[in-house]
């Protein structure tokens, strides 16, 4: 999750240049459990890798199936179809790199070979940041990372596929005001 800080910089900088913009804003397709548990139908390739990849990132299913159910949170959305998420250094791990393999031949509007680069680059650190955190449904110390990388895939291609753009800001070294005027360039 983005700092609180972080989301209203850039919700402030968007809203200077005319943007109407909501902050952490929920989708009822949008939770915390299985893909094969939403309520709306999704393509089978699409609830495939979902699955594939929560086993690949060391993830518990029957731990994932099992859980209460709630809503992820998305950071911003600018208009009925473009949602924005804000990706510090924490996004950017091992896990997260392990993830990216998974997107070949899905819809899913995020830039593979920067995301690709930026893992390789902050892995260490970003591994380190909840190295000794648990999930739920992925239950190993640095769990936590793991449902991280999971979440950002699942957000990523569920908005693609309930016809949502999802664009992803990367501001590993912090500076969000550059990740704002990113935001303006790919939304004007």
């Amino acid at each position: 999750m983005t700092t609180k800080s972080g989301v209203e910089e850039v919700q402030h900088l968007l809203q200077k240049r005319g943007f109407q913009v909501d902050r952490q804003v929920r989708f009822d397709w949008l939770t915390n459990r299985a893909p094969t548990e939403v309520d709306t139908p999704l393509p089978s390739q699409l609830k495939y890798r979902l699955v594939t990849l929560h086993a690949r990132l060391g993830g518990d299913w029957s731990a994932l199936t099992a859980k209460r159910r709630q809503h992820l949170r998305v950071d911003l959305q600018v208009d009925e179809t473009t949602l924005i998420e804000i990706d510090e250094k924490h996004h950017f791990s091992s896990r997260r790199l392990t993830s990216l393999d998974f997107y070949d031949g899905i819809d899913h509007g995020l830039d593979l070979s920067q995301y690709r680069d930026l893992c390789s680059q902050y892995r260490d650190s970003a591994d380190k940041y909840l190295r000794g955190r648990e999930a739920v449904d992925f239950p190993f110390p640095g769990g936590l990372t793991a449902q991280r990388a999971y979440f950002d895939t699942t957000k990523d291609m569920l908005a693609a596929a309930h016809g949502y753009r999802l664009i992803r800001l990367p501001a590993p070294d912090g500076e969000l005001t550059g990740a704002a005027k990113l935001a303006l360039r790919v939304l004007v």
